[in-house]
């Protein structure tokens, strides 16, 4: 089953993300803030991740800086309600494979998940 990491410092978004994801046949696994999330990526990495920007102890775009830095290589999608460009090109710059603004929608979520897995679907 495919693996997918969430980090964000809201319950409500980690929880709306997580059940639309479920509901599509993904494992999650969830994180409050970067930290925690990072500690996830120490053992068995996730296939994919869905990374908020906007946090507590570490942001997403410090997330972003430390998994280039240590050389791993699970693709991220960045899902934010910032929405300015330059904050979306420094994400793509860092490695991050898409960048969604908040609120999610179901179907750019989805469509986002398995365009990042290469995954053709419905």
């Amino acid at each position: 089953m495919t693996r997918v990491l969430i980090i964000d410092d809201s319950s409500f978004q980690r929880k709306i993300i997580s059940s639309i994801l479920t509901a599509e046949d993904y494992e999650i696994i969830s994180a409050q803030n970067g930290l925690e999330g990072l500690k996830c990526l120490a053992g068995d990495l996730p296939d994919l991740m869905v990374l908020d920007l906007l946090m507590p102890e570490m942001d997403g775009m410090e997330v972003l800086a430390e998994m280039r830095e240590r050389g791993i290589q699970v693709p991220v999608i960045v899902l934010t309600a910032d929405i300015q460009d330059s904050t979306k090109q420094k994400c793509i710059e860092l490695g991050a494979a898409r960048f969604i603004n908040k609120p999610v929608k179901k179907d750019e979520l989805c469509a986002s998940v398995r365009e990042v897995l290469g995954v053709k679907g419905a």
